[in-house]
């Protein structure tokens, strides 16, 4: 991307018998956290996350994207975008259907995930690569955990040297640019689900932890409120106590796995889940 690679790792579900996956699969993009500045994609199916995915016969690819001043927005979403793109240029090399992209992540991931799912086609990010031309970014649901909804209000609640002091990445991300003018605060919205409010999305899973620390204030509760007063397919949860993590709690699996089945049309999903 812009004279740089970047790669995925893939981790493809295996059949019933054991080998590799023979028919088309639904995928699931998943996009790191780390503030935009740090991280790398997932290494390891092992993560308890990914095999809640992959033992429903979901193929996962790990997305590496620009970090730090390398990134920043939105050459960040423009590269998560062009992920779902060439993945559904190449999917018969990986054997998955290209009519079920979905993507998930947390904290950064969380939102880079629901830019993706609400974004329209057009949206101005610099568009797809030469090779990726004429190939949609759109994708068939996006699930978001512990991601900041809205930049604006994330730089106004910021506070030095607390786990919620976004104000110095945001210098690096936006290039300098604050919200402070009106023009800066449009660019912030625009880089924000909230600066893209409307009901024909992909259905969304948006997640908050009660006491997040990095994202305090239920950024998501706000977002899936004002989604669902617009008749949009939003779905919420808040993990009661919980912090900037991966969400639990007793009903969530459940949800989850409702979700999937629902967004990705998992074949079987729901007879094996009514046993």
């Amino acid at each position: 991307m812009d004279g740089k690679t970047l790669y995925l790792n893939a981790f493809l579900p295996a059949n019933r018998t054991g080998s590799a996956v023979q028919v088309p699969v639904p995928a699931m993009l998943h996009i790191h956290g780390g503030w935009w500045t740090k991280g790398a994609p997932v290494r390891s199916v092992m993560r308890k996350s990914f095999r809640a995915l992959t033992d429903k016969g979901i193929a996962i690819f790990s997305l590496e994207y620009r970090l730090g001043r390398e990134g920043g927005f939105p050459e960040n979403i423009r590269d998560c975008r062009n992920a779902v793109r060439f993945l559904r240029k190449n999917a018969a090399r990986f054997r998955i259907d290209p009519d079920r992209i979905g993507c998930f992540g947390s904290s950064a991931g969380g939102h880079l995930s629901l830019m993706l799912g609400m974004v329209p086609e057009d949206f101005a990010d610099g568009g797809p690569t030469r090779e990726l031309k004429g190939i949609s970014a759109r994708v068939r649901c996006a699930f978001g955990v512990a991601g900041p909804t809205d930049f604006v209000r994330q730089w106004n609640e910021s506070v030095t040297g607390k786990p919620n002091d976004a104000q110095k990445y945001h210098r690096v991300l936006f290039k300098g640019v604050t919200p402070a003018t009106r023009e800066g605060r449009a660019l912030y919205l625009r880089m924000s689900p909230i600066g893209h409010l409307r009901r024909d999305i992909a259905p969304l899973l948006i997640c908050d932890g009660e006491f997040d620390p990095v994202v305090p204030g239920l950024h998501g509760k706000v977002l899936n409120q004002k989604l669902q007063a617009l008749g949009a397919d939003s779905t919420y949860w808040m993990t009661p106590g919980g912090g900037h993590s991966w969400p639990r709690g007793r009903g969530f699996r459940k949800l989850l796995d409702e979700f999937l089945i629902r967004t990705l049309q998992l074949e079987g999903a729901t007879a094996r889940q009514a046993k």
